[in-house]
């Protein structure tokens, strides 16, 4: 279709900040400095109408959209819609800074600190800095009151050691992706249980050990234009520097994981103590039939609460099934001639354990199965839109399958040690051991005969499940 306007002239795309003149107050624009100021920069801008110049106050939000911090350089204008590429310095995904290594340093900067500054030294410079820039001393500037509030929350933020970790690991919420940031520990806690359960699991060391690989992987993302000499099977060459340096990083990680499991258990076996007390402390042994009936009671209500956590069916019958496990374990050691009775449910229990290994590596495979389709498909180039949503709600659902059951696994192996604790404490008397059985195994009972709110039986494939188009449909058959 032909136009009856003549040939536009273009120029190269320079992003500017939009400000306002102090002195005639016309709207103005300014291309942004490079490299980027910092946050709460003090930038001096003539006015192309007064020729005044004035001070306008610089923060990350002002940049156009598009724009990135990270480079000195202007990067290409690239509007939502507009189909063309992105830069190729853009890191795509969510980013997770370290304590060490901050996602962004903007608040440090701000108060004028290093990141390894003292509660006191943040402090001190916010009360030098809150003074200077308060708004009463600075009533010509019409900036003052933004940037003293941008100090306020850059101070509140790191005097408080979980905010300071939240925002060296993230960032501020301004600077967060659409959606918000994902933190895997917070996501599993409230996907697996939430905090009803945390006092009967623990925290799930697998979210935490999720989360670490994703910092490293930022933190070696820089690497990745290094030289890598790499011998004929393809494994890094390593110096004895730094063969020594990885060493060293590997023990003191893995010394980590055993002493945060370790404090792990001993809570659980705390919490699971004190919560059979009720049982053991009034029965007049362990076969009491109305301290029983009670305790029984007890154990139904709790587990018809918990059930309607996320995932709550599902930890219950994991749950009951060590507990129930353990404790006819260890009532059948105590009880049966030279123990056989123990022997034989001590079988059970590894094959068990043996039996949901299996299961979590058949969900893995399974997993991989379905992103190694997508990916083949989109190199053929024969893979639909409709297709591609279908797999990817496929991975969707076998990926959380996947994690559930590494979870379940994890849960299992931190439960069978707080058990084993719990049962063969050396302060007690055997026979106060033998009640503590007793009430682990009507504990157990009553966990794994929580059932869902349902009709039907769903099968493997919806042990796990989430929302996705195939699993409302199985829904819609069912009901």
């Amino acid at each position: 279709m032909s136009s009856a306007y003549p040939v536009q002239q273009s120029r190269l795309y320079t992003p500017h900040i939009r400000s306002q003149c102090e002195h005639c107050n016309v709207q103005v624009e300014f291309p942004v400095p490079s490299p980027t100021p910092a946050q709460g920069t003090l930038l001096r801008v003539r006015c192309f109408k007064c020729q005044s110049i004035y001070t306008h106050a610089f923060y990350p939000t002002q940049l156009p959209p598009g724009y990135s911090t990270t480079s000195g350089s202007t990067p290409p204008h690239n509007p939502i819609g507009s189909g063309s590429t992105p830069p190729s310095n853009a890191r795509k995904g969510r980013k997770i800074g370290t304590q060490e290594k901050p996602l962004e340093t903007g608040y440090y900067d701000l108060l004028g600190v290093p990141i390894d500054a003292s509660t006191d030294d943040i402090k001190k410079s916010y009360r030098r800095l809150a003074i200077k820039h308060h708004p009463d001393k600075n009533r010509d500037d019409p900036h003052a009151e933004e940037r003293f509030k941008e100090i306020a929350i850059a101070y509140q933020t790191l005097s408080d050691q979980e905010l300071r970790k939240k925002y060296n690991e993230f960032g501020p919420k301004g600077s967060q992706p659409e959606g918000g940031f994902v933190d895997p520990e917070e996501i599993f806690g409230a996907m697996f249980g939430g905090e009803r359960f945390a006092p009967i699991i623990g925290q799930i060391s697998l979210a935490k050990d999720m989360k670490a690989a994703l910092q490293e992987v930022e933190e070696n993302e820089g690497e990745d234009h290094k030289d890598v000499k790499r011998d004929a099977k393809g494994k890094e060459i390593l110096s004895e520097e730094e063969r020594t340096r990885k060493e060293e990083k590997e023990k003191k990680v893995t010394a980590e994981k055993a002493a945060a499991r370790a404090e792990r258990v001993q809570k659980l076996v705390e919490n699971l103590e004190r919560k059979l007390s009720i049982f053991t402390e009034s029965a007049a042994g362990p076969y009491d039939p109305d301290v029983t009936n009670s305790w029984r009671t007890i154990c139904q209500l709790e587990a018809e609460d918990l059930k309607k956590e996320s995932y709550g069916v599902e930890l219950l019958q994991a749950i009951g099934f060590v507990y129930v496990s353990k404790a006819k374990h260890y009532l059948a050691t105590n009880q049966t001639l030279f123990g056989v009775g123990g022997w034989f449910h001590n079988v059970q229990g590894k094959y068990h354990v043996f039996s949901e290994t299996v299961s979590t590596l058949r969900s893995a495979i399974e997993l991989k199965s379905v992103f190694d389709q997508i990916a083949a498909a989109e190199k053929a180039g024969n893979l639909s839109p409709e297709e591609k949503k279908k797999l990817e709600e496929q991975a969707a659902e076998k990926g959380i399958q996947a994690l559930f059951k590494g979870t379940k696994l994890e849960i299992e192996s931190v439960l069978r040690e707080t058990c084993d604790r719990v049962l063969e404490d050396l302060t007690i008397s055997r026979p106060k051991a033998q009640m503590r059985a007793v009430a682990m195994q009507i504990l157990g009972e009553s966990y794994v005969a929580i059932k869902k709110d349902i009709d039907g039986h769903p099968d493997e494939s919806e042990y796990v499940r989430i929302d996705t188009k195939s699993s409302r449909e199985k829904d819609r058959q069912r009901s």
